[in-house]
């Protein structure tokens, strides 16, 4: 076998020193990330949420050895659409994507997504059965899969102990009990119900407690049934009398909350990380579950999932099923939601030793797990994007023009319609 000369001074020099020198043959070279498939990965999360994502991306990499995903943040959901929307009409989608799960149909609709039937067909029946079905109803259009779920919450309700104890109040089990609590606060300037700028996730609760879906799939609406406006008007009366309170241009109510606002505050699961952030340590407070409304729980699912955009090679369509199988693992689930707040994606992960000593540590990410198995996901469909900001225009509409919540769902109902027929 011949030799290279310089190979040999190297190996002299290296043993002169006291140095083992190690040749790399061919084979060890896919430890270099250059030779590496790379997988592109928008993501659409900021700050902590992001270093959190950098650090599961980084376990990843170092897991295995033929695939390197770069994450990059795209600013927040509404700027990484958009950014989604431009980069398919100059034909420069990255491989992966993070997308909320009602973007769906539109996203495949526009021919911007590949389904993931295959990656969904290398699972076992026992990895495809240990995710909790309300994520895999929202990766569906049809019967078919188009994304992975990955960081998901639930509506929670955050409870101020100290207003409990101070007027002494229990946990509200019913929206009804929740109300009578704020009776017994306003006087004090005190609200029972605090929400974001919108309590429009409550009402979708509310009504699908009540057997109402807004707007289904199959584009019935609903939106102005009686018991769906009933259900905004327990919200509109509370408003009214002083016993609720909207964010407003806050946004989230997160700061009223931990500064003794309100006792009680529904807002997702996700806060948790910015709540515990902001709260000052004399603070006691804890979560529950929402309230139910009509003898039935309504816990709506938010966040977002992975997608696999159009234009990916086969090595990088490999790359991406095995990235998103990871992040399913039950060791992994368990990593993102103890770094984020976000639930387990997976069933195995919640009852893991792993995450149940968490949950001793941590009581306050108790409440959105255990509103998992009664949780549900929006039905999306095409054109929901728009029925969205419709919706946001009628809930902003009831709570800063006075629109009767008759006016504004009934408006809304013809608006759903013309959107669902057109598509």
């Amino acid at each position: 076998m011949k030799i290279h000369k310089g190979l040999v001074l190297l190996a002299t020099l290296a043993a002169a020193a006291g140095i083992t020198l190690t040749v790399l043959h061919p084979a060890q070279a896919t430890d270099n990330p250059a030779n590496r498939t790379k997988i592109t990965f928008w993501s659409g999360l900021t700050g902590p949420y992001q270093k959190n994502l950098n650090t599961i991306v980084n376990d990843y990499n170092q897991s295995q050895k033929k695939y390197q995903v770069v994450a990059t943040s795209q600013g927040d959901y509404t700027q990484m659409n958009q950014k989604v929307m431009a980069a398919a009409k100059s034909h420069s989608l990255p491989v992966l994507g993070m997308t909320t799960y009602t973007n769906l149909p539109d996203y495949q609709h526009h021919g911007f997504i590949d389904n993931l039937n295959p990656m969904y067909k290398g699972m076992s029946v026992k990895a495809k059965n240990d995710i909790y079905p309300a994520f895999l109803a929202g990766s569906k259009i049809g019967k078919n899969y188009y994304s992975t779920p990955f960081s998901k919450s639930t509506r929670i309700m955050y409870v101020n102990k100290d207003i409990l104890n101070k007027y002494h109040l229990s946990v509200p089990k019913t929206w009804n009990q929740l109300r009578k609590d704020g009776d017994k606060l306003k006087k004090d300037g005190i609200y029972a119900y605090g929400f974001d700028k919108s309590f429009d996730m409550e009402w979708e609760g509310m009504a699908h407690a009540a057997g109402i879906t807004p707007v289904s799939t199959k584009g019935k609406v609903q939106v102005d049934n009686k018991k769906a406006i009933t259900a905004a008007n327990l919200v509109l009366n509370m408003v009214k009398d002083g016993t609720a309170k909207s964010a407003g241009s806050d946004n989230y109510w997160t700061k009223n909350f931990v500064n003794g606002k309100s006792a009680f505050y529904i807002g997702s699961s996700a806060g948790l990380t910015q709540t515990k952030l902001q709260a000052p340590k004399s603070l006691d407070w804890t979560t529950a579950p929402v309230p139910s409304y009509d003898g039935k729980s309504g816990t709506e699912v938010a966040g977002n999932d992975l997608v696999l955009f159009k234009g990916a090679n086969s090595k990088q369509k490999h790359g991406a099923y095995d990235f998103m199988k990871y992040l399913l693992k039950s060791k992994t689930a368990t990593k993102w939601a103890k770094l984020t707040g976000y639930v387990p994606l997976a069933k195995s992960a919640t009852k893991s030793k792993d995450y149940q000593d968490f949950l001793k540590q941590h009581p306050e990410n108790k409440a959105a797990v255990d509103s998992l198995p009664k949780a549900f996901s929006q039905p999306a469909f095409v054109g929901f994007g728009e029925y969205y900001n419709d919706k946001g225009d009628a809930f902003n509409s009831m709570l800063t023009k006075n629109t009767s919540a008759k006016d504004a769902l009934t408006k809304l109902a013809k608006q759903a319609k013309q959107i669902t027929s057109s598509n």
